[in-house]
């Protein structure tokens, strides 16, 4: 094993260190622009937004005619895909939405998922130069959690979204379809809130092994923003409306502890399989911060 220099490039990833300010920025911007190249779409014009918040995509737009099928056929739609989850995972969360839910088209995409694939192309053209640039500033973690309501038009599966961000920012994100159907807005952003506070749980326990928690004292903040979802939190008390997701997803309750100047902090309580409480302490506030915005990427 020996020595490499300084990082400056690894897997499609491009690294800056900046010294003056103790940065690191991680970008992927020649792997963005070879993919531009690759599907003609190096002069797109830009959009603002990576899907059309107007349109809902769905399996029935696929090609059912043989002559739909013969014009898709030539079409690179799952080669796109791949290309783009790659940065999805890797430096781009701000896109993971959009591409999971173009993923669910692979087997039979049509010309509406394809024009949906190219507007990705045209966000990311205008966003080209976008990394996550971590910053030496003692900031602690905090999450960042919602849900899509039965947003899937085939079988109306939620979508739960959340993002953590430490050093200023993101550190992990994720969207995906939850796995069991929810009835109601506040069972959506409950059961979004189960996974983000078992992702929080994974990130202290991390953070705790690598000694950073002796930066961070206080319990993580998760912010939510249903309040319906609090209140279910608040009572752990069975009743019929949410005995479908009693079992999965009421690992946790919710407890107000009151601090000076009359703020109050609402905390997570993980339950334990065994019966234990008190593993892990969180926190979920109602109002987030106005930094919630832009806490992906930043430009450089």
């Amino acid at each position: 094993m020996k020595g490499l220099g300084v990082l400056h490039y690894c897997l499609g990833i491009e690294f800056k260190q900046e010294m003056s300010n103790k940065s690191v920025t991680i970008s992927q911007m020649k792997y963005l622009q070879s993919i531009l190249t690759t599907y003609g779409m190096q002069e797109a014009k830009p959009v603002a937004t990576p899907l059309d918040g107007n349109s809902k995509l769905s399996k029935d737009m696929g090609p059912t005619t043989e002559k739909e099928i013969a014009e898709m056929k030539d079409i690179p739609y799952q080669s796109l895909i791949g290309s783009l989850m790659y940065l999805a995972v890797s430096t781009r969360p701000d896109i993971s939405y959009a591409i999971s839910v173009l993923s669910q088209f692979n087997m039979n995409p049509g010309k509406a998922h394809w024009s949906a694939a190219k507007r990705v192309l045209r966000y990311l053209k205008g966003t080209v130069n976008y990394g996550l640039v971590y910053t030496k500033m003692e900031v602690p973690l905090i999450g960042f959690v919602d849900a899509d309501w039965g947003g899937n038009v085939d079988d109306r599966v939620s979508y739960t979204g959340f993002v953590f961000k430490l050093a200023n920012a993101a550190i992990t994100w994720e969207a995906r379809k939850q796995k069991s159907i929810a009835l109601s807005s506040t069972e959506a952003e409950y059961m979004a809130l189960t996974e983000a506070a078992k992702e929080t749980v994974y990130l202290r326990n991390l953070l705790e092994e690598m000694c950073y928690l002796k930066h961070q004292s206080e319990p993580t903040t998760v912010y939510c923003d249903n309040q319906g979802a609090q209140k279910l939190m608040r009572n752990p008390m069975y009743h019929s409306r949410t005995k479908h997701i009693d079992i999965r997803h009421k690992r946790l309750s919710l407890r107000e502890r009151r601090f000076p100047k009359r703020k109050v902090r609402r905390e997570i309580r993980i339950h334990r399989d065994d019966d234990r409480k008190c593993t892990y302490q969180g926190s979920i506030q109602t109002e987030p911060p106005k930094m919630c915005q832009g806490i992906w990427s930043k430009r450089y």
